[in-house]
């Protein structure tokens, strides 16, 4: 379900639709009836103790045993047009040995609904960049953890302090244009490109970073999307090179396009992303005179996925189910077997500053191949199963096992 689509997933007693830049449960109290409105998800994840991994990722999300992930979203329509929107998150994560940390996450913004072609959000809000950003619910990407394309170049769930404006334009085209506070290079990382450059900050941006995002809903069950970022991440930074005192900018120039088609049974998503990023000589000193250990960045990033999934259960049913008993865990009219396969393809330093490319590195210039089954219960439940073989073409391979089976059961409300 994209940003425009009217389609709707029903749970037990409501029905969810989707508001542009946002997920389901995220979306609920735009739809509601009430003044106010409750929802949320969950996702509990499990893969086998990793071996043969490089810390200096540093993030633990990428190489994580468990993760335990819960979170409440509270709505308020202050008036028809005006609405309060925020999420509390609270996340544990461990590495199945001694590595472990707990994270909780405020989101909070308002919407103004001025005219059908004119909307307005400011506050803490995800960013509406690539595909996962604005899907990132459980029940709304296929695998266990989202694609590896959608985390080490556009580094899902995003999320910036700023504005944004959304509409349609026309019932084919919608859109939306962002501007927020950016992020920060002092706390890039090699091996995960501009991911940890990400935080919540409360204090006025040093630079103004804008995302656009043009959608075409025009043919039914179908969506094509191109969005952008542009920012200044360097944050009023200065390192001292050759003697001489220079600024850090670290522009960042990333664009994204995907396109997604559910044809009866089918779903089919492809998806695409090339990013820019100037200074690395300069955010290599920043980061070394920050922590001690410079930071090599690429200059240059890609990535692509490929992902087709099928419901096989209506294949497998001599007639559809007439039965009316349901209850909040088993719906037999809503319940799906879907068998998928995913083929990723994303390397974080296609280019390196020709000054860097001598110095140690983490590097993910990967291949992976992930198939798998959802199964849901209901629409808004589901239990989750793949498998993923993983190749690095760089020398030094020191990211997660090259195969790995991952579960994971997720559920909004």
């Amino acid at each position: 379900m994209e940003p425009g689509h009217r389609d709707t997933i029903l749970s037990e007693k409501q029905e969810f639709q989707q508001q542009p830049g946002l997920a389901l449960a995220a979306s609920k109290i735009f739809f509601s009836d009430k003044r106010y409105a409750i929802s949320g998800f969950g996702e509990f994840n499990y893969v086998p103790v990793q071996t043969n991994v490089d810390k200096g990722l540093g993030d633990l999300e990428l190489y994580y045993s468990g993760l335990y992930r819960y979170s409440t979203f509270f709505g308020y329509k202050i008036t028809d047009k005006l609405i309060w929107n925020s999420e509390f998150q609270l996340e544990f994560i461990h590495d199945g040995d001694r590595e472990a940390q707990h994270e909780i996450m405020v989101e909070a913004f308002v919407d103004y609904l001025f005219r059908d072609y004119l909307k307005a959000r400011i506050g803490f809000f995800p960013l509406t960049i690539g595909y996962v950003n604005n899907n990132d619910e459980p029940i709304m990407f296929y695998a266990v953890n989202r694609s590896e394309v959608e985390r080490l170049i556009i580094p899902s769930t995003w999320i910036e302090f700023g504005t944004m404006l959304y509409g349609n334009i026309s019932n084919a085209w919608n859109y939306t244009l962002g501007f927020s506070q950016g992020l920060n290079s002092k706390n890039y990382l090699s091996g995960t490109w501009i991911r940890q450059g990400r935080e919540i900050r409360f204090d006025l941006p040093r630079a103004i970073s804008v995302s656009p995002q043009l959608n075409y809903i025009g043919v039914k069950d179908l969506t094509l999307s191109v969005s952008g970022y542009y920012g200044d991440s360097g944050q009023g930074e200065t390192v001292i090179l050759n003697d001489v005192e220079n600024r850090v900018r670290a522009n960042i120039v990333l664009g994204s396009a995907y396109a997604k088609y559910d044809w009866n049974n089918f779903r089919l998503l492809a998806l695409g992303t090339y990013g820019k990023l100037s200074d690395s000589d300069k955010i290599y000193e920043l980061t070394k005179q920050d922590d001690g250990i410079g930071q090599v960045l690429g200059e240059n990033v890609y990535g692509y996925l490929f992902e087709a999934g099928c419901d096989v259960l209506p294949y497998i049913r001599k007639r559809k189910p007439v039965s009316s008993e349901s209850n909040w865990f088993y719906d037999p009219k809503q319940m799906k077997l879907s068998f998928f396969g995913r083929y990723e393809r994303l390397n974080t330093h296609q280019q390196v500053n020709q000054h860097l490319r001598s110095l140690p590195r983490t590097e993910n210039n990967l291949a992976i191949w992930t198939t798998g089954l959802n199964f849901n219960s209901r629409e808004n439940i589901v239990f989750k199963a793949n498998y993923q073989y993983r190749k690095n073409k760089f020398e030094g391979d020191l990211h997660p096992s090259k195969n790995l089976v991952e579960t994971g059961i997720g559920f909004i409300f």
